[in-house]
């Protein structure tokens, strides 16, 4: 059980979150007038085992959640690791600690899980289904990673994002794109936007090679909130220069996107940097999603009780 000093700050921490997300956009967190003190709130990490559909061995997914009871209004953030790689990564490099900090910050909390995308047949999975449905790491994220971690609380789309680096970002994108309505935002760190398939995931098959092309399908984004990120100094081909030109195809098409470069090469220091600024990207879209149903449910009370209020955010 908590101690009553704790269980108070983290109703301040909720009471922030409910606050921010009515601010104008832009606003990155409240001044210290405005909560208790937060100095000394901590997440509790937790590993879960989950096996996708084709998985014959149980794969971790590291989990952060910020203190208190866990709701389905509080977001959820996946976190897609690069190759060679696995779902500790973030959490070696202290990313346990950087979302602690944001708490003691006054940041609105969230919950933070990192999944596995190692393959058992496949070395490099590009977080994606293979041609021959031996090798399900996408289904892996979407039908196991997502209940195990939000369990009895499932969020909707407005309360749900994708984040990944390298691989990840590339993963990201994908998974995002094939799966409309599950993931309201997603950011992509030092990713790609080609197919790259070193492992045979997708058995030289074109129509499963154009559906795994995010840069094919632009439009299959639509209705969600997408930010590009990118190193400046990033030495591989396969990524230098991916963001703008995503970015292009993706303003083309209608889609609500961001191209964001900034300094760093293609290592944990520019994931850090660029996953920070990521979760901004995130706070702001909850913060219009959220004042958005404000809106919808205070115009249905002045229609007596007609609209759309009730219903999922962005599902």
């Amino acid at each position: 059980m908590f101690q009553l000093g704790r269980r108070l700050d983290f109703l301040a921490v909720i009471g922030v979150f409910c606050l921010l997300m009515v601010l104008p956009a832009g606003v990155r967190r409240v001044s210290g007038a405005d909560t208790s003190d937060t100095t000394g709130l901590r997440g509790t990490v937790t590993i879960l085992k989950v096996r996708g559909p084709a998985d014959m061995l149980p794969h971790p997914v590291w989990v952060w959640r910020p203190p208190g009871p866990d709701s389905a209004t509080i977001p959820v953030v996946y976190y897609l690791h690069g190759y060679p790689g696995g779902a500790g990564d973030a959490f070696d490099d202290d990313a346990g600690g950087m979302l602690d900090h944001l708490l003691e910050l006054g940041y609105p909390p969230f919950v933070f899980a990192s999944v596995d995308g190692n393959g058992e047949r496949h070395s490099d999975t590009e977080w994606a289904n293979s041609a021959n449905g031996d090798e399900q790491v996408m289904s892996r994220v979407v039908d196991a990673a997502i209940p195990a971690v939000e369990s009895s609380h499932m969020r909707d789309t407005a309360h749900r994002a994708l984040v990944g680096f390298s691989m990840g970002g590339y993963g990201a994108m994908n998974i995002a794109m094939q799966n409309p309505g599950v993931f309201g935002q997603v950011a992509s760190l030092a990713g790609y936007y080609v197919v790259n398939d070193l492992s045979n995931m997708f058995g030289g098959q074109p129509s499963v090679v154009s559906l795994n092309t995010p840069s094919a399908h632009p439009a299959a984004a639509l209705g969600m909130r997408v930010l590009l990120d990118e190193d400046a100094s990033d030495p591989f081909r396969l990524i230098k220069g991916q963001a703008a030109w995503m970015g292009g195809l993706l303003r083309r098409a209608g889609v609500d996107e961001q191209v964001h470069i900034q300094p760093g090469g293609h290592d944990w220091p520019y994931a850090r940097a660029g996953m920070k600024y990521a979760f901004g990207f995130f706070y702001d879209g909850w913060r219009a999603a959220a004042a958005a149903q404000a809106g919808q449910a205070g115009q249905t009370g002045q229609t007596g009780g007609q609209g759309t209020a009730g219903q999922s955010v962005g599902g």
